[in-house]
């Protein structure tokens, strides 16, 4: 619950601590120059909607010059960020306002970035896309959400976001290298061809620097741990005909155990450490079993409640040492912007991005489970055996490059009474990758437990017959033995290679045709063609193919490989149709070359912005939307064991509720790529309307409506179970085609024992909802007290429905899918303040409130509290050249909220909530003169 009077105390120790810095300032002439120039733009962009200096243009309208940007969603340059489209723009100031120091937190931060997400603390177990962060706007899955910088496509994380998807990873692009970001929560595949159906991401980089920038950042969670470093220069140089900008960034940050929290201290991750159960078929008997003498606790174990007896004891394994709550990580990242004016009418550019990152992870180290049977078949004893407590955890690191090179020439052309911008670009991406983990050579292993035995005879996978002698004398003191001194001969590295590339050449020309007689102005035109090339390639070890006993145990393996190449050409058409209302008009055709039978595909738009009044405009649209599948849904294949939790065979639910430990064991989990798969297509309607009364008074609401048909799914392991349990216990219908298709890809054996797993993408018949955005900023500037801004953001998902089989009922989406639920609501709200003390002093603050919705417990039943959480900074322009900050994340020191109902660990959204507590970061910055 959000702690009303804790934050007010925090409040005003911060801004107390902020008047109460000394005041002193040394500067000299160039500098006041300088720093007056940025206040002055500071200014202006303020009441500009934040138009910055990169992209810009002059167009001729009226016989004035109007300064122009090209924004996100569109290829015609327009003067202000409020176009036909809803659009947010944060700038560097935004970020240190709102605590946020990285790219990825930025995006994280936004309301309608409200889906599920793999990145952070959400990949507790599941080992998928370590260190990596995706977006996912509007909830539609981050495969749907285009991530650009300067325009162009960057290469995907190598790797599916959650085994199911490809997707950018965010935390590839330097955070020294950027100037804004623009987000459009709008379809734009009229504009940029597949993905961008959920929305658009826009990086723009830094471009024209004169100075020298240091910065600092620093920062630790209360309790001590996560310590996070980040160092950073960006410098630039502008001579006659151009400019150079190189920026460098280096970023580390501590790995966060689930010991270490104090939170989870009263769910800790117990594992079965050993046990061994013996049932004798002859007498009836079941029962468990262990060496006389055997101490739990002596070989760091913890024995179980149910059984102590000596001679009959079972011991648990407190995992939460080897479960990573955050990644250790080392990046590197590099940024170089070069400028170049060849002539009067054509300029040349190139835009290089480079990150090197090491990150490494840990989990609960694999589990083995069996039988072994004597040669009279009758005894057998049921073995679970982790060996997280004598050979470590399962520790992995993930060496990972990134690179982004975009260059190419812009210029102007004169074609009769008009002049044409144009610009050919060229960009070229790759993302490579080498996956170590540790693992446990499985033949070694069946040797290990069966060591000293005379005969034996494999019947099953993990099922034996042995000799008697050694079933009666040997087998259980081999169970319960220490493997550590074994350790070399059981343990390797599986290694799994992958890349993923991006290339592209586009051309565009923009000008203006004619008014035709009847329109206000020329109409202008925008003409593009694209041609582009994507590969993929995901090569694991041969180990960790083979599937006959001598690979890896409990390790699957994804592989896949191929490429397409795509060509599209599009048209945008801006017409003033009056003084207050104009149109725009875009369509686009992209024709793929690959394995599948997409071929081409057509998308339109059509757009309206109307100003009846200076202080009142409208905004609508009407566009197609498009999505080709994804490289991996494609081409992706694994197979290989998984551990998944029985929610239906364990009987652990008692009608409410999940009463004890599902069992939880390893199955054959079979993926496979398509290519009969069909593209995504759909609409997306849009309503809004954008009221400024005043100048400081700044009011925009939206409505849209989004259907994908033919949506292209990839069910996990435990979504395939927990829609099993649904069907199971009603909640889904049964007879349903959807409950038909659970069961025929999650196989039981005659015991009812999951055996195998079929995992594959495909066509759903669709996805539908509907959402309503609002946007309210204000500023007050006070001569005495300083200058005042608050904004706020709202996002409401007022319906989402997904329907898998026409014929069945469609699934009510607006607060997820267990195990990924989603807020209904999300809302951010920020405060600023800032006072200047003289001419180059001044303090200020920021309190930045997140609010996420009611989300529904696991089973359905009840909806759990709202989440707040806030993050207040404050900082301190001691001159013209250092600026010091402090920024508190998570102030009030805020709790995940607990579902009771779930039957997985961490028992809380771990996607949405974190248990890491509040946390402090220090920030310096000196500008340092050329």
């Amino acid at each position: 619950m959000f702690e009303k009077k804790r934050l007010s105390l925090c409040v005003a120790a911060v801004l107390g601590l902020a008047v109460a810095m000394p005041l002193h300032a040394q500067e000299v002439a160039a500098d006041e120059q300088k720093t007056e120039r940025k206040q002055e733009e500071k200014k202006q962009k303020r009441s500009s909607s934040k138009v910055q200096d990169a992209d810009k243009g002059l167009v001729a309208r009226s016989g004035e010059a109007i300064e122009t940007v090209v924004v996100t969603g569109s290829l015609i340059p327009r003067n202000t960020f409020d176009g036909p489209d809803p659009m947010t723009v944060l700038d560097e100031d935004d970020m240190k306002a709102r605590g946020l120091t990285t790219v990825a937190d930025v995006i994280d931060s936004m309301a309608a970035n409200n889906g599920y997400s793999e990145g952070g603390s959400g990949n507790l177990l599941s080992g998928f896309t370590v260190g990596a962060s995706e977006a996912n706007l509007r909830g539609l899955g981050s495969g749907r959400t285009l991530v650009l910088v300067n325009g162009r496509r960057i290469a995907d994380y190598p790797l599916p976001f959650g085994g199911q998807q490809n997707g950018a990873d965010l935390g590839t692009i330097p955070g020294t290298a950027m100037s804004r970001v623009e987000v459009l929560t709008g379809s734009a595949s009229a504009i940029y061809g597949s993905d961008a159906v959920g929305g658009v991401i826009n990086v723009i980089t830094k471009r024209d620097m004169e100075q020298t920038l240091v910065t600092a950042n620093m920062g630790a969670y209360e309790d001590g741990y996560g310590f996070t470093k980040d160092l950073s220069f960006v410098t630039g140089k502008a001579f006659e005909r151009g400019s150079v900008t190189v920026s460098l960034e280096q970023r580390t940050s501590n790995a966060i155990s689930a010991d270490e929290v104090e939170y989870l201290d009263d769910r800790r991750f117990l594992v079965t450490g050993i046990g061994a159960n013996i049932q004798d078929f002859e007498n009836g008997y079941t029962g468990p079993v262990s060496p006389q003498g055997y101490s739990c606790e002596d070989n760091n174990l913890v024995t179980t409640e149910t059984f102590s007896e000596d001679g009959a004891t079972r011991c648990n394994f407190d995992a939460s040492e080897g479960i990573a709550m955050g990644s250790e990580m080392d990046r590197t990242s590099a940024f170089v912007d070069g400028r170049y004016q060849f002539t009067d009418s054509i300029r040349g550019f190139a835009t290089v991005l480079m990150s090197k990152q090491d990150v490494g992870s840990s989990v609960s180290a694999s589990n083995w489970s069996g039988r072994v049977i004597n040669a009279d078949f009758t005894k057998a004893v049921d073995i679970g055996r982790s060996f997280s407590h004598d050979l470590g955890f399962t520790t992995s690191s993930y060496d990972q490059e990134m690179w982004t090179l975009m260059a190419g020439l812009e210029g102007e052309v004169e074609l009769g009474d008009t002049v044409w911008n144009w610009d050919v670009g060229y960009s070229k991406a790759r993302y490579n990758m080498t996956q170590q983990y540790g693992a446990i050579r499985e033949e070694v292993l069946r040797d290990w437990f069966l060591d000293g035995a005379s005969e034996v005879n494999e019947l099953a996978q993990n099922i034996y017959q042995v000799d008697n002698s050694f079933f009666d004398n040997r087998l259980v003191d081999n169970i319960f033995r220490d493997a550590s001194v074994d350790r070399d001969a059981l343990m390797g590295k599986a290694t799994t290679f992958a890349s993923s590339s991006a290339d592209s050449l586009s051309l565009k020309a923009v000008g203006e045709l004619s008014d035709f007689g009847v329109l206000y102005n020329p109409v202008t035109v925008a003409i593009v063609a694209d041609w582009a090339s994507q590969s993929t390639e995901i090569n694991p070890d041969e180990r960790s193919l083979n599937l006959d006993g001598n690979g890896w145990l409990n390790v699957g393996a994804i592989e896949a490989g191929g490429s397409r190449d795509r060509k599209a050409i599009g048209a945008e058409f801006l017409i003033p149709v009056v003084e207050d209302l104009e149109l725009t008009f875009a369509t686009r055709m992209d024709r793929y070359d690959d394995s599948t039978a997409i071929g081409g595909r057509n998308t339109s738009s059509l757009k309206f912005l109307y100003s009846p009044f200076d202080m009142l405009k409208f905004r609508g649209s009407y566009a197609q939307t498009f999505r080709a599948p994804d490289m991996f849904n494609i081409y992706g294949e694994s197979t290989g064991y998984q551990v998944v939790t029985d929610l239906v065979g364990g009987d652990c639910f008692d009608g409410e509720n999940f009463t004890g430990d599902c069992p939880a064991y390893n199955v054959v989990s079979t993926r496979r790529g398509r290519d009969d798969l069909e593209e995504e297509s759909g609409k997306d309607l849009g309503l809004g309307l954008i009221f400024t009364p005043t100048n400081n008074v700044n009011v925009a609401l939206d409505w849209y409506k989004v259907r994908l048909n033919d949506l292209v799914v990839t069910e996990s392991a435990f979504g395939l179970m927990e829609s099993e349990w649904r069907c199971a216990t009603g909640s889904l219908q049964n007879s349903s085609r959807f409950c038909e298709d659970v069961s025929n890809r999650v196989i039981r054996d005659a015991s009812g024992r999951v055996s195998n797993i079929i995992i594959e993408p495909q066509n759903h018949a669709y996805t539908e909802l509907q959402g309503l955005d609002a946007t309210i900023n204000a500023s007050f500037e006070s001569v005495q007290y300083g200058n005042f801004g608050v904004q706020m953001k709202y996002v409401n998902t007022l319906s989402y429905d997904w329907l898998q089989f026409e014929g069945d009922e469609a699934i009510d989406m607006r607060t997820g899918l267990p195990g990924q639920s989603t807020p209904a609501t999300r809302t951010n709200l920020t405060f600023n303040w800032s006072n200047p003390l003289t001419a180059f002093e001044s303090v200020g603050a920021s309190l930045f409130i997140q609010r996420q919705g009611r989300v529904d417990n696991f089973t359905g039943t009840n909806s759990m509290e709202p989440h707040y959480t806030a993050n207040l900074s404050g900082f301190y322009q001691a001159s013209a050249r250092l600026r010091m900050g402090m920024t508190v994340r998570n102030l009030t020191n805020t709790m995940p909220t607990t579902d009771n109902t779930s039957p997985r660990w961490p028992y809380y959204w771990s996607h949405l909530q974190s248990p890491l507590g509040r946390s402090v970061n220090l920030s310096f910055s000196y500008f340092l003169s050329n």
